[in-house]
């Protein structure tokens, strides 16, 4: 008998995993596409066939919410019934928002969806490029759990399988990810999996019993813009100026207990520059639960007109109000409260 083919799509999108280093400088090289693919062959546990798109091959620093509408595009003119599972390669520094964008679009997806990245280029002594791209195969064929994932191997060697809205940016230090709430979705260990955190994490049962469709709606354009501030201690936002051209949304990214400057003086008070600019809608993290106790500052950005988001990352928010404001069949403050794909804790 011969061995079974596997068949997988590979949207690769450059980023480290797809570059080069010439004379000190890291830049994407479109034959590390096939260098990948050629070194998983060499060691492959598997027999799997490639079917590969390359709708672009950029450093992921250079990533737009554009780029986000062709990978949407690629992948809706796919058949899912024709694979067991789609990898997506990319760049590790906007990872976490390509994800919780496809966790958004695709969330009902009936198949894996999964993106690696690396820490080094292929070739490299210490990249991770090859294990995670090795991961996310074996990952695909033996759970076969429909849903969004990032799968990275971190600095201390273990793979970690996180959720795509839940995702957290690699810190600069370690290039390690974690999962908002400390845990992630699973641990891999060799074919096996360990659930995160029975607290925390959705059940593995809930990933398979949602329902599940390919009916997909049109891309979005992303045409509304959004701001993403970052509450600091003297953050003036008298430089903060609308006048000549407004966002449709600016997410404040507040400190850990959802408190910001309320009491000023001047143009310190956040509460103050969002009673002062009702031309866009204002959304609060991180907060918790609203209907519980919350510090006087809580109180008084909400009365200002700032619109609380609970339990939700910065990352999967950000990306999330894009989508909001791309889309006309809710409010986009109704669309930033409905849950798509576990992007609340």
């Amino acid at each position: 008998m011969y061995p079974i083919t596997h068949p997988l799509f590979l949207l690769q999108t450059g980023g480290t995993i797809g570059s080069a280093i010439n004379d000190g400088t890291i830049d994407v090289d479109p034959q590390k596409g096939d260098v990948l693919i050629d070194a998983y062959q060499k060691s492959a546990p598997h027999r799997v066939d490639f079917t590969v798109a390359r709708p672009f091959t950029i450093l992921s620093e250079n990533l737009t919410p554009s780029h986000w509408s062709k990978i949407i595009d690629v992948l809706k003119g796919i058949d899912f019934s024709d694979y067991e599972g789609i990898i997506i390669t990319h760049g590790s520094d906007t990872l976490s928002y390509t994800a919780a964008a496809l966790s958004y679009f695709f969330a009902q997806s009936p198949i894996p969806i999964v993106l690696v990245c690396a820490n080094h280029p292929l070739g490299h002594p210490q990249s991770n490029g090859l294990a995670n791209f090795s991961a996310a195969v074996d990952f695909i064929l033996n759970a076969r759990l429909p849903g969004i994932f990032i799968i990275y191997e971190n600095s201390d060697g273990r793979l970690k399988i996180h959720l795509g809205t839940r995702t957290l940016e690699a810190d600069w230090i370690l290039d390690d990810f974690e999962s908002f709430g400390g845990r992630p979705f699973a641990l891999k260990d060799g074919h096996c999996l360990s659930h995160g955190s029975a607290r925390l994490s959705p059940a593995i049962e809930a990933l398979r019993d949602r329902p599940l469709s390919t009916d997909w709606g049109d891309t979005p354009m992303f045409d509304k813009e959004v701001l993403a501030l970052k509450t600091y201690p003297g953050m003036d936002y008298g430089y903060i100026s609308f006048a000549a051209k407004a966002p449709a949304a600016v997410l404040h990214l507040l400190y850990h207990s959802a408190s910001g400057n309320y009491a000023g003086p001047g143009d310190t008070s956040l509460a103050k520059f969002i009673a002062e600019h009702p031309e866009t809608d204002h959304y609060l993290i991180s907060y918790k639960d609203v209907s519980g106790d919350l510090y006087a500052s809580c109180h008084a950005l909400i009365e200002a007109g700032g619109i609380p988001l609970e339990n939700i990352c910065f990352e999967a928010a950000v990306t999330k109000l894009y989508f909001a404001y791309s889309q006309n069949n809710l409010t986009p403050q109704a669309y930033m409260k409905r849950p798509l794909f576990f992007e609340f804790l």
